[in-house]
């Protein structure tokens, strides 16, 4: 009877991807906002193009909306940017926006750069994702 706990545990623990590493959703709070950013369809996918889904709050709670910014990014440490060059697709609820593009190509410490234009130009968040074996496949 041990032995098959042990062996269930050890399946929990190989395939849960969210022991370690950052915890999806990744979620930043600063005096102006309250993000939660995940994968569309997680967990994260190294070396696969993946929409992100982004949810912006105000302290309050209260969405977002009409924001309209760049996404850039990539490994600080390693000094190089992402692989690919993902972008906004669209609001899709209050406060609710698709990114397209993101691709991670290796393990390690990356961040998402969002950069206001237009009206947003005072919007600049950076997400800082920490990808490990554990919550990526």
């Amino acid at each position: 009877m041990l032995i098959k706990y042990v062996v269930i545990t050890l399946l929990l623990l190989v395939n849960n991807p969210l022991l370690a590493g950052t915890l999806l959703p990744v979620a930043v709070q600063t005096s102006q906002y309250n993000i939660r950013t995940s994968p569309t369809d997680p967990p994260i996918r190294l070396n696969q193009i993946q929409s992100w889904v982004v949810d912006i709050n105000d302290p309050l709670g209260q969405p977002v909306q009409g924001l309209q910014f760049l996404v850039d990014g990539g490994m600080p440490a390693h000094q190089h940017g992402l692989p690919t060059q993902p972008r906004l697709i669209e609001e899709i609820e209050p406060g609710k926006y698709i990114i397209d593009g993101v691709k991670f190509n290796m393990y390690g410490k990356w961040q998402l750069e969002l950069t206001g234009i237009n009206e947003s130009t005072k919007f600049h968040q950076i997400i800082k994702i920490d990808i490990d074996h554990d919550n990526s496949n």
